[in-house]
C-alpha cells in the first residue's frame, strides 16, 4: 500500500517518468513494480551490485550503488541528460533526504515513505527545495479504495510480489533479526 500510494494515488507517476527507488526490500520493490506498470523508468538504489542485478531483471532500467557512488544524486542527473528524475521515493529519510532532493526535477516530487536513518533531518538544506519548487510528500499506508485499486492492478498484470524469505511464527524473533541486518531482497514474511 505504502508504494501505491506514493506512485499511483499520490504520485501520479506516468508514461515517460523517471522514479528513483531507494534500495531494495519490500516497499522498494513494489515501487519499482508499480512504476513500470505505469510506463516510468525506474532507476534503483542499493548498496549491493548483486541485488542491483536483481532489480533488473525485475525492470529496473538503471542501478546506483551508493557505496561505491556515494554521490548518487549526481548520477540520477547525469543518467537524465542533467534534467533529474520526476519522482523520488525516499526511504532513508534523514541522511538521503538532500539527496533525494538534489536528484530530481524541477518542480519534481520526493515521497517520504521511510526514516531508516533517522527521523529528524537536522542537515536538511531548505534552500534547494524552494529554488527547485520540489514537492516533498508524506507517505503513509492508504485507504480502502486506494487497497482495492492495488489489488486489481496486481490481479490484471498478474504481479508477484518479491519475497526473499518467510519464517515460522516460532521464529519472529530471528525474522526481525535478518531484517536489521539488511540483505534481504524484497519481502521476509512471518507465516502463522
Amino acid at each position: 500500500m505504502t508504494a501505491w500510494q506514493a506512485i499511483v494515488a499520490e504520485g501520479n507517476v506516468k508514461a515517460g517518468d523517471t522514479v528513483v527507488v531507494q534500495g531494495t526490500g519490500g516497499v522498494s520493490l513494489f515501487a519499482l513494480q508499480f512504476a513500470k506498470l505505469q510506463g516510468a523508468r525506474v532507476i534503483v538504489t542499493s548498496s549491493s551490485d548483486e541485488k542491483l542485478e536483481r532489480a533488473k531483471k525485475l525492470g529496473a532500467d538503471f542501478g546506483i550503488n551508493y557505496r561505491s557512488t556515494p554521490d548518487w544524486d549526481k548520477a540520477v542527473l547525469d543518467w537524465t541528460d542533467g534534467r533529474g528524475a520526476d519522482h523520488v521515493v525516499d526511504l532513508g529519510g534523514a541522511s538521503t533526504l538532500n539527496r533525494s532532493v538534489a536528484a530530481v526535477r524541477f518542480g519534481g516530487r520526493v515521497s517520504l515513505v521511510g526514516i531508516l536513518s533517522g527521523a529528524t533531518a537536522e542537515g536538511f538544506q531548505l534552500v534547494p527545495t524552494f529554488q527547485k519548487r520540489v514537492r516533498l510528500q508524506g507517505i503513509n499506508v492508504g485507504n480502502r479504495d486506494m487497497f482495492e485499486a492495488m489489488n486489481r492492478a496486481i490481479e490484471q498484470h498478474k504481479l508477484q510480489p518479491v519475497i526473499d524469505r518467510v519464517f515460522p511464527f516460532e521464529q519472529s524473533i530471528e525474522a526481525l533479526k535478518y531484517m536489521a541486518e539488511g540483505t534481504h531482497f524484497g519481502k521476509i514474511g512471518i507465516k502463522f
